[in-house]
């Protein structure tokens, strides 16, 4: 049996035993990068240009960040140019770096990225160091799903935080910021290595499985000001 198969079926093990899993990290899991079937990145397109090894999209004044097989350690600027005119990077496009699985870590400190979109990091299993600016407003569906981060700073920017942004993630530990107002479903479901979180009292809407089959999550912090939900050390959500 091919590693590619491998790694499909210890995935989907992993996943059918989240509820009864310790402990789940990735990095520990995949020691080291499978080989894979090499697949041929799509080619630029007219619009699409590269500068430093990451492949960008002209939108107007502003450039998106488009899919590549993408490696090692990126940087993302605040600025690009092409062919003379200075874009602005806004976006990181739907699964810009999906699949991944060579991506050591995003820096995005300089950037002034407005939005992460829809899996844009989905399946980046040795991703574990993500920096986010504090200009990003929406993190998209799927965006960090199957990543090994283990924490992450999510800026006070942050209004929109997709469904299972974080499903079945390393992440340990986060704490929301003040003005996200909804936990969508399965966000952080199938964090088998998270054991705290951090809640704003600007939410007030968080789904049923929001954390399904993280089973080491004790300690939820509410803000004492929030005016729907508790802190509890059940790992369960409790209305006031």
């Amino acid at each position: 049996m091919s590693k590619s198969k491998l790694i499909i079926i210890a995935a989907a093990m992993m996943m059918a035993n989240a509820a009864n899993a310790q402990s789940i990290n990735l990095k520990k899991v995949f020691s080291k990068p499978q080989n894979t079937t090499t697949t041929t990145a799509p080619a630029a397109a007219a619009d699409e240009f590269e500068v430093s090894g990451v492949r960008y999209k002209a939108n107007g004044t502003e450039a998106i960040v488009v899919a590549k097989k993408y490696s090692g350690d990126i940087y993302i600027p605040k600025t690009v140019s092409k062919d003379g005119k200075t874009m602005t990077v806004t976006k990181i496009g739907d699964r810009a770096f999906a699949g991944c699985k060579k991506l050591r870590s995003i820096n995005m400190n300089d950037a002034a990225i407005k939005e992460i979109g829809n899996g844009a990091f989905s399946g980046c299993m040795f991703l574990e160091c993500a920096s986010l600016p504090n200009t990003v407003v929406k993190i998209g569906d799927d965006a960090f799903h199957m990543t090994n981060i283990g924490v992450i700073e999510l800026p006070a920017s942050l209004k929109t935080l997709g469904k299972r942004a974080f499903f079945f993630s390393a992440i340990r530990s986060i704490s929301l910021p003040n003005g996200l107002t909804a936990i969508d479903s399965r966000t952080f479901s199938g964090c088998a290595d998270l054991k705290e979180i951090t809640l704003p009292a600007s939410v007030t809407s968080i789904a049923a499985d929001a954390f399904d089959n993280s089973p080491n999550l004790k300690n939820i912090n509410v803000a004492a000001s929030n005016k729907v939900y508790t802190s509890s050390t059940d790992g369960k959500i409790h209305k006031k």
